[in-house]
């Protein structure tokens, strides 16, 4: 294999060269003078290496557009380290439309591999397991300000602190609601890798993207966002990024609070295996959900099984009680979640509930969620549901303010 590491500097060849086999042959182009793309002398076979390590990314994201415009037969390929200091090399390298990513600290096999995946002909990254498919579940406001997203962000940690022993995958939270950016607010984390871009490059989702380039909450939890400021989603079909992030995750929770209806891709509806709506006892809020269910299509409104119900910030004395709603509605009742004004009060200091007062009525309100969203927390053991769900509550630092 002819690979030529293009770079200022020659720091990358003593790297890689341990890492590669003797008879692969490895040269390096300096790109630190004018010109030094116009000069490149490789053929069409070669693998040209870039530096995206965080410091030079930006550099190399720049020689990466010279190089397709005068050389688009050429393979190109990022190299660069997943450690957390260096992770914004990655990002660049994703949004730049580097397909491969050689990780200076994997082993050398690895780093073989994906010089051999990158040189095949249509090189992709590889197809997840036929045999692991994650189950997607929709929330869907029936108007704005329903709580969607303060559920969302509840659900997801508690379903990743109790994920089922022995399970390695990880729990992923689609933020495709508006207005963009809530949800990482919400859970006090710096997104740079965004639904948008992994829209445009599903064909290269793989779980090193997944672990290095998404953002993760400290529990472990995955989010994949959209950029804070963003319009309307995305017309793309999302079919094949949904393929690949149900092979890659235990479970998929992807909310669409404040959403309308129209802009909801129709493959994400098809997809789903359960949409969840939820509304509260507002009057007008019941008229926003009679109206929403005569929008959603007519497959999914005969596929009753698929519907469910959860009425939030729960108030008998605001007209019909969360059963007569899911009985005027014909819904099946998931949950009712009562009105907790420390929910407010936690996000506007950036924390959530569970980090202020893990024994809160409201999240004692998920457990029923947690068994329908992941199903790994309700495999039998000894203990059962309710048990962990106290226990995983019960390890939770108490406060009282």
């Amino acid at each position: 294999m002819n690979l030529v590491v293009l770079a200022s500097d020659r720091d990358l060849v003593p790297k890689l060269a341990a890492k590669l086999p003797a008879h692969w042959t490895l040269g390096h182009h300096d790109a630190g003078f004018p010109g030094a793309v116009q000069q490149l002398r490789v053929g069409a076979q070669a693998v040209v290496l870039l530096d995206f390590h965080a410091a030079r990314a930006t550099a190399s994201a720049e020689l990466v557009r010279q190089l397709r415009q005068m050389r688009p037969d050429l393979c190109l390929v990022a190299v660069g380290s997943t450690s957390v200091p260096q992770v914004e090399g990655v990002v660049a390298a994703l949004r730049i439309g580097l397909r491969d990513f050689i990780d200076l600290d994997a082993d050398a096999e690895e780093v073989q591999n994906v010089l051999k995946r990158a040189a095949a002909p249509s090189a992709s990254a590889p197809m997840p397991e036929p045999g692991r498919k994650a189950p997607v579940t929709l929330l869907l406001g029936v108007r704005t300000g329903m709580g969607s997203s303060t559920l969302a962000a509840h659900l997801c940690v508690l379903a990743q602190q109790m994920r089922a022993a022995g399970n390695q995958q990880d729990v992923l939270l689609l933020d495709m609601s508006q207005p963009a950016g809530d949800l990482a607010l919400y859970l006090n984390i710096d997104s740079q890798f965004h639904y948008d871009e992994a829209l445009r490059g599903a064909s290269r989702i793989d779980a090193t993207l997944a672990r290095t380039a998404m953002a993760r909450h400290p529990s472990g939890l995955v989010l994949l966002d959209r950029a804070p400021g963003s319009e309307a989603l995305p017309p793309s079909d999302p079919g094949l990024l949904l393929q690949r992030l149900r092979g890659l995750f235990c479970s998929v929770l992807c909310d669409l609070g404040g959403t309308p209806l129209r802009q909801v891709p129709g493959a994400l509806l098809e997809a789903a295996d359960e949409v969840w709506l939820l509304t509260d006892n507002a009057i007008a809020s019941l008229v926003s959900l009679d109206q929403l269910l005569r929008q959603l299509p007519a497959g999914l409104r005969e596929a009753g099984d698929r519907l469910k119900l959860i009425v939030n910030r729960d108030d008998d004395e605001a007209g019909l009680s969360a059963a007569q709603i899911a009985q005027r509605f014909q819904l099946p009742l998931l949950a009712t979640l009562p009105d907790r004004p420390r929910l407010r009060a936690s996000a506007s200091h950036g924390r959530l509930l569970l980090d202020d007062a893990p024994r809160d009525p409201y999240l004692r309100a998920l457990a029923p969620l947690l068994a329908r969203f992941d199903p790994t927390t309700s495999t039998p053991e000894a203990h059962g549901l309710r048990d962990r769900f106290a226990n995983a509550l019960s390890s939770l630092q108490w406060k009282t303010k």
